[in-house]
């Protein structure tokens, strides 16, 4: 089946368009059935695909969506993270936001079948805050790709676009006892964690480079005792996240923990079927390389 035309009547240079698809995409992610705060919950039927960080990978995103094959069931579900801030440039200029819009526009289109996570990347963007990457501001290049897009309207498609980023999931809890996110808190930052973040709306003292929620999407290099201990308080066995470097798309981490990484050559997706529980080694079993997947 084609990959479903999920954005087909986007002009990306018609600034009210845009701003018009992050509203209603906002409405969409706090809407989305099983939310609770900020994380869903996903019961024991259906498909579900774990994805790891995107970076703006137009083609990997082609193919992310062909193998979710959302329209095939509606059942058959998708996890999105950390979609913008890509490695190539136009004249200086990040040209992201029409993936962070692309995204955006399948969660319209199948609002109870795509998740999207909050991330370190996306976080920044919201906050304003830098990140120096190959010696450029992601953040500042990520601007200038938006005031060139939407000139003079650039800062209504700004506020939309950050009321979107503000509602993006923490999490998403399947019953089978795996848990995405995007990371988890390091070690240093767990005595101080409060893991009742995933059960509010993210509130600014949340978000801020104190809160709770910027340090779990910054998370890294984490023990199996803080595994352990959030899978405790989670009600879950298995973290399938993104953000740590994956150089074969794929990192095992301890022994309940696995990176994915879906933003280059070897990037993978992760297929599970919600019905039955898995270990490390079933979820390694299950991985799909990007590049097997004909567009």
């Amino acid at each position: 089946m084609p990959e479903p035309t999920t954005h087909p009547e986007l002009d990306m240079r018609d600034a009210r368009a845009v701003a018009d698809l992050f509203q209603k995409a906002e409405q969409a992610n706090l809407q989305t059935p099983g939310l609770s705060g900020a994380v869903v919950d996903l019961p024991d039927t259906g498909k579900l695909l774990l994805t790891g960080d995107l970076h703006d990978n137009t083609q990997n995103y082609q193919r992310l969506v062909k193998l979710a094959g959302l329209d095939n069931r509606p059942d058959n579900r998708i996890v999105l993270h950390e979609v913008i801030h890509g490695p190539d440039l136009v004249n200086g200029m990040d040209l992201s936001i029409r993936m962070l819009a692309r995204v955006a526009a399948l969660k319209c289109r199948y609002p109870d079948q795509v998740y999207v996570l909050q991330s370190n990347h996306e976080l920044a963007q919201l906050r304003g805050e830098g990140i120096l990457k190959e010696g450029r501001d992601t953040v500042e290049s990520f601007d200038g790709g938006i005031d060139f897009l939407f000139g003079q309207d650039a800062d209504t498609v700004r506020e939309a676009m950050n009321g979107y980023l503000r509602s993006l999931l923490l999490a998403v809890r399947c019953a089978n006892g795996v848990f995405t996110s995007h990371s988890i808190p390091s070690n240093s930052r767990l005595k101080r964690f409060d893991t009742a973040v995933i059960d509010r709306i993210p509130a600014d003292q949340d978000l801020s480079e104190k809160g709770d929620v910027y340090h779990m999407v910054w998370g890294r290099n984490q023990s199996q005792a803080t595994a352990d201990t959030l899978a405790e308080a989670w009600g879950c066995r298995q973290f399938v996240m993104g953000h740590q470097p994956a150089e074969m798309g794929f990192e095992p981490l301890r022994d309940t923990m696995l990176v994915l990484a879906s933003d280059h050559n070897h990037g993978v997706a992760l297929p599970i079927d919600l019905s039955r529980a898995y270990d490390q080694e079933e979820l390694i079993e299950s991985i799909v390389p990007l590049a097997s997947i004909t567009l």
